[in-house]
């Protein structure tokens, strides 16, 4: 919009002249005889003031005339008629000069006495170098806050923009010049403060086009720093054909920040984001040689700082496929670089007959591992750290590696041949023992499972004891009741003849175990109701409780509100009846009454250890 001159509008008033323009007249009229000279632009404007450009007189008239940058900026330019003398200008000759840092301070868009007046505050800064700034509007008695930023040609220009409540934040980008912020009010008019604020040097450009070039240099780091949610720093490098490619930057948990990277035409080809503080990373295996562009945004609380790295990570150096694999000796590390994400490092072996391989790393970082047949067929499948290939057959095998942490994507692979594995890994091919008989093993691998069985009798009892028993795990698997009795001790009681299985794993770097299966006793009456020795009265029975896993349990018929007589002798067992539907109560010798008619259970139980304690008892109705 151009800009418009418009005459000063003066007030009538309905008041008789006095002396002083009686004076005037009859000076006027003597000089009417002679040349009128006009006022000219200091006195026609003397004590007024533009909205914006610069006074001049018109025949003896204050008027505005708005110069170039007020017509660029599509101002108005009239002469300034306020409720309240106006605070700050409203163009750049009376501009209000900011200098940083600074504090907030408080501002005010005036009423005008017409209505189409609307007053404008307008603030200049300099800036020295291209930098980030933030220029704030809080609303106090201003219902509306409107700015705008103005270049040293009165061009507008746009700013990224937020809002926290009633104060509105715009986010600038300023190069090397002079600058001008415009606060208005809209329709409004009132109070407001204003800040200015430096967010630092902006480190690198925020376009495509004001791309930092990344240098094929071999990993150096470098600082970044987003100041504020509109700041995005954008980096841009060239690919070459077969080479891979990473872009890899660390902050501090709880910063959110996005890494995405992006083709010439600006095609979304990977992103990466998170607020861990584990590493972000986008990669590339190029396929032609053309322009990338990797960006950096914030996502939540500014400012993010953060340290990245890129780096060409050079030609693809092992093949991808079973064809191309890299032949490897066990024993003998090789460097492994993975380019990409999708890139897989293929290495050969030679595989003797019932050999278990395993992987070794390092480097920091874990992936993905799977040993293959010569015809792919799966032999295993893991991770890094838990791969454990077995192999039934001599001849060659493939080791595949992919995947991990993309910022983990170098490090050193050892092919480990941990020889014929002494113990199988599951209850199928678990080792048979025999009671009695001690039993070593080893583990060839941090992660080796050795399997143990034995053939256990109905109603057997059993103890297994095992060490070093805070660095393994025991896992048991079969019908049997088991009871911890203490570290390394077990107790299994058979609920009927059926193999046992003892599974076996390393805790805390162990790397071989001992075990030593001892049959202990045979259980002489089931374990519990569904086992329970049928009782018809009057019986005497005696009995042995065999170890603290032992319990003897029976049943009865007894009837409601009869007296039955017990003759007891249990040592330090606990015994109880227990009622139809009811809990069970403790029993002593003598006489009671049942309460309720059916079928009752009496148990024997609470053995210590590898106690065995004999008991007997006799129970008749009276």
């Amino acid at each position: 919009m151009r800009g418009r001159n418009v005459m000063a509008r003066a007030r009538r008033s309905t008041r008789p002249p006095g002396p002083l323009p009686v004076v005037l007249l009859l000076v006027l009229g003597v000089a009417s005889c002679n040349t009128v000279e006009v006022p000219g632009d200091a006195v026609a404007c003397a004590g007024l003031r533009c909205t914006a450009g610069a006074c001049f007189s018109n025949a003896g008239q204050p008027m505005c005339r708005c110069g170039p940058w007020e017509d660029a900026a599509g101002l108005t330019c009239s002469v300034a008629a306020f409720k309240q003398p106006d605070d700050h200008g409203g163009a750049p000759d009376s501009a209000t000069v900011l200098t940083l840092p600074m504090s907030p301070r408080e501002g005010r868009i005036e009423e005008g006495l017409r209505e189409e007046l609307k007053d404008r505050d307008v603030f200049a800064v300099t800036v020295a170098e291209r930098g980030m700034y933030r220029f704030s509007c809080t609303r106090l008695t201003l219902s509306e806050c409107r700015v705008r930023l103005l270049d040293a040609a009165g061009n507008t220009l746009d700013m990224p923009v937020d809002v926290e409540g009633a104060t509105v934040l715009w986010l600038p980008t300023l190069a090397a010049g002079t600058w001008y912020f415009e606060v208005s009010g809209g329709r409004s008019h009132g109070h407001y403060t204003y800040h200015l604020m430096s967010l630092g040097v902006d480190d690198h450009g925020d376009t495509l086009e004001e791309a930092t070039l990344l240098r094929e240099v071999a990993g150096a780091p470098f600082p970044v720093r987003l100041a504020s949610s509109a700041d995005v720093d954008v980096f841009t490098f060239r690919s070459r054909v077969g080479h891979g490619y990473r872009f890899i930057c660390e902050q501090a948990p709880g910063l959110l920040l996005q890494v995405m990277l992006l083709s010439s035409v600006g095609a979304v080809a990977e992103v990466s984001q998170g607020s861990s503080g584990a590493p972000l990373a986008v990669s590339l295996l190029a396929t032609s040689e053309r322009d990338w562009f990797v960006v950096l945004s914030p996502e939540g609380v500014t400012p993010v700082d953060s340290t990245c790295r890129f780096e060409d990570l050079g030609p693809d150096e092992h093949g991808d496929t079973l064809e191309t694999a890299t032949a490897v000796t066990a024993g003998i590390p090789v460097p492994v670089t993975l380019q990409s994400r999708e890139d897989v490092e293929v290495f050969s072996f030679t595989g003797a007959p019932g050999h278990v391989y395993t992987v070794r790393t390092e480097g920091a970082g874990r992936w993905s591992a799977q040993v293959v047949d010569a015809n792919g067929g799966n032999v295993a499948l893991a991770d890094t750290d838990r791969l454990r290939a077995r192999v039934e057959r001599a001849g060659t095998y493939y080791l595949l590696v992919d995947g991990g942490d993309l910022w983990a994507h170098s490090f050193l692979l050892t092919l480990v041949d941990a020889g014929v594995d002494d113990h199988g890994d599951s209850p199928q091919t678990a080792t048979l023992i025999t009671p009695g008989t001690p039993l070593s093993g080893l583990f060839e691998t941090p992660h080796d499972t050795d399997a143990v069985v034995f053939q256990a009798e109905d109603r057997g009892i059993y103890l297994a004891s095992y060490a070093p028993s805070p660095d393994l795990s025991f896992n048991p698997r079969g019908a049997v009741g088991i009871l911890e009795l203490d570290d390394g001790r077990h107790l299994f009681s058979a609920w009927n003849a059926a193999p046992v299985t003892m599974m076996f794993q390393p805790l805390n770097g162990a790397e071989a175990f001992s075990l030593l299966l001892e049959h202990v006793a045979v259980d002489d009456y089931g374990d519990h109701g569904g086992t329970a020795h049928a009782l018809t009265l009057p019986a005497s029975v005696s009995g042995v409780a065999q170890t603290a896993i032992d319990a003897d349990v029976f049943s009865v018929g007894l009837e409601a509100g009869r007296a039955y007589w017990l003759d007891l002798e249990a040592g330090a067992l606990q015994v109880s009846l227990m009622a139809p539907g009811g809990l069970p109560l403790s029993l002593r010798a003598g006489r009671f009454v049942a309460d309720r008619s059916g079928l009752h259970v009496l148990t024997f139980a609470g053995a210590s250890g590898l106690e065995q304690v004999p008991w007997r008892f006799t129970l008749q109705a009276e």
